[in-house]
């Protein structure tokens, strides 16, 4: 389809979801939403330190929050998904992946508003202080441009490899020192850090692998070790081992949830876009959906959309045999 139809469609799309929602009750769900990087403001998004990802400042954080609240949702942590939600309620269960010291900078708002989050740790980032990889790209990138094309493909070499081959790609075309953060914008947790973050009422851990590792990259044993090392290192760093996972790049399989639920883990956080209706599935846990926020689109709009039900991608899209 052509991107100029493409986007009226979507725009169709939209309005008459949001026409649906005006008329039919929402039905109960839990809404999980994933975060990466948070801006302070839109000043620190400028300085080119970190890739912006989904343009978040603390501004629009808080806003997003307002926002469920305002509508009488209820901010949820992974244990209490796990115990049994009520059948007929409206929850948020907010993520943030990696391990970024700036999501520090989301605990004043989280206490504000009395709610808790979820941060999922790529714990040997925090243990040997390594820059992420994709931050490494966007920095070098800026100074070594490629063309919209090269760059796609290089994003996708690296989302194929192991973080061994991932670290050796860094290395040998961005020199000895591109592991290594260059800001508090772009550097991981500390172990200190993290362990201080961690005892905050409103501060929850999770588990996304040892390295970031994109586990069906892995043979189901290697895949089992990352998940694993994570959970011994976080349980050394807290006393307690964490319950969730998000699976880095959102790349799961059968093996990948059998790994994950071998070493404890028993909900898993997908990058699949949608609402988990309730009540879930039994099976359904290790593999729930998430939606991403926009910093750079009106976010009001985007959080109305993210609560409707009919949506005509969907009652178009064929019918699985």
């Amino acid at each position: 389809m052509p991107s100029i139809w493409r986007r009226f469609f979507n725009q169709i799309d939209q309005q008459l979801a949001l026409a649906h929602a005006a008329l039919v009750p929402e039905r109960p769900a839990v809404l999980i939403f994933m975060f990466h990087v948070l801006f302070e403001d839109e000043a620190a998004m400028t300085r080119q330190l970190v890739d912006p990802q989904q343009h978040i400042t603390t501004q629009i954080f808080a806003e997003f929050i307002a926002y469920y609240q305002t509508h009488g949702y209820t901010f949820v942590t992974p244990a209490e998904v796990l115990r049994g939600l009520n059948p007929a309620g409206r929850f948020v269960l907010i993520t943030f992946d990696d391990g970024y010291y700036n999501n520090h900078l989301a605990l004043p708002i989280l206490r504000r508003f009395g709610v808790p989050a979820t941060f999922f740790i790529s714990t040997h980032h925090v243990q040997a202080n390594h820059a992420f990889w994709w931050d490494v790209v966007y920095r070098e990138r800026l100074r070594q441009p490629l063309s919209a094309a090269a760059q796609q493909a290089e994003y996708a070499l690296l989302k194929g490899m192991r973080h061994e081959e991932v670290d050796e790609y860094l290395l040998t075309h961005f020199g000895p020192d591109a592991l290594r953060p260059v800001s508090d914008l772009d550097r991981p947790f500390t172990p200190d850090e993290l362990q201080a973050f961690a005892r905050e009422p409103e501060v929850v851990l999770g588990n996304h692998t040892a390295h970031h590792a994109v586990l069906t990259n892995y043979q189901p044993t290697a895949a089992q070790q990352e998940l694993a090392e994570c959970q011994q290192y976080l349980a050394h760093l807290t006393g307690s081992e964490p319950v969730a996972v998000a699976y880095p790049n959102g790349n799961y399989s059968p093996a990948v949830v059998a790994a994950a639920a071998h070493v404890g883990l028993q909900l898993g956080a997908t990058v699949e876009a949608g609402k988990n209706y309730l009540p879930l599935p039994p099976t359904s846990s290790l593999q729930l959906k998430r939606f991403l926020l926009w910093g750079d689109q009106d976010v009001q709009a985007q959080c109305a959309l993210f609560r409707t039900d009919f949506h005509l991608k969907q009652l178009l899209r064929p019918a699985r045999a």
